[in-house]
């Protein structure tokens, strides 16, 4: 069902979202590969690579020029010390970024790793079941073809509200995974109530449950996070990421103004999350915003009444607006 989902071949499941990228990298590619993995890439992709034991390239964050001048860069020198060939090279990116909210520049990444013949890895963990006129991820909100993408990763947390997480790839890779990847042969595997709730999930996106509440909830993301996102850019406060994401950090800078948002937002009834170092630079904390289809018109104006407040009480509307 996943992999009929996400228009791959084959797919095979795991217990932890977090694990399938740290374990799954380590069993593509190991010595005598070379990976190259996007500047603001999660922790778990981070981790992965450091234990393939392959070579780590990073390149600026969603620049498809600068990945081209280090791939330009790599295959001209090939491996440290001995210069021969590289065995393997994969490209790894994110669908949506989780600490920005920005769309990946698939099609420029796509087209750069076509050109010079080398892997690509995309974790859809935000994006997958909550962008594209169907549901199914930036691929199909920017026109990208699956087969063009070699492995496709996703994870259930979020749009599907279970746990665990998914690759989805050629049937030879997923045969490959299922020998070798740790994570598969030796951890636990999804509980059959979790499955079933990614089962019914997807079930509602496609439609197959018998009603057109899918496509309403998909539609009604998209309305919420827009709404969300230009009405806050309206306050004044500054907050990153695309139209159509609904994950928007608003940006707090000083560290200091972390608890002081956190709290008085809770003191008025609204939860937030902020995210401070390690997870982002020192100097670059910030407020996740992640909009559900679940939420109410009612439910976000409040939201942002009481953001808007706070954001006066602390001063992080940095952004200048026009009378």
């Amino acid at each position: 069902m996943v992999a009929r989902f996400v228009g791959k071949p084959a797919a095979i499941l795991f217990g932890m979202g977090y694990a399938t990228n740290s374990a799954i990298i380590p069993a593509l590619i190991g010595k005598g590969g070379l990976i190259i993995s996007d500047a603001f890439n999660h922790n778990s992709i981070v981790n992965g690579a450091r234990g393939s034991g392959a070579s780590i390239q990073v390149f600026q964050h969603n620049n498809p020029k600068h990945l081209e001048d280090v791939l330009r860069e790599q295959i001209a020198a090939g491996q440290p010390r001995i210069n021969r060939p590289w065995k393997k090279i994969i490209v790894i990116v994110e669908g949506i970024y989780s600490m920005e909210g920005e769309l990946c520049k698939l099609p420029e990444i796509i087209a750069v790793c076509k050109k010079y013949k080398v892997y690509t890895y995309v974790d859809e963990a935000h994006s997958i079941g909550a962008v594209g006129k169907t549901g199914r991820g930036v691929c199909e909100l920017l026109g990208v073809d699956p087969a063009d993408v070699d492995i496709m990763m996703g994870t259930f947390t979020k749009s599907f509200g279970s746990y665990g997480g998914y690759i989805a790839a050629s049937k030879e890779i997923i045969c490959h995974l299922k020998h070798t990847c740790p994570a598969h042969i030796y951890a636990t595997s999804m509980s059959p109530p979790a499955v079933q709730q990614v089962i019914s999930a997807i079930k509602v996106i496609l439609g197959e449950d018998g009603s057109n509440r899918g496509a309403k909830k998909l539609a009604q993301i998209r309305e919420n996070s827009n709404f969300f996102r230009s009405e806050l850019q309206k306050m004044g406060f500054e907050v990153l990421g695309d139209n159509d994401s609904p994950v928007m950090p608003i940006m707090l800078y000083n560290p200091a103004k972390i608890p002081a948002f956190s709290r008085e937002c809770l003191r008025q009834h609204v939860a937030v999350v902020v995210v401070a170092f390690p997870a982002t630079p020192l100097l670059l904390c910030r407020a996740r915003i992640c909009i559900s289809a679940s939420h109410s018109r009612e439910d976000l104006v409040k939201g942002l009444e009481v953001i808007g407040k706070v954001g006066d009480l602390v001063g992080i509307k940095y952004l200048q607006v026009e009378a």
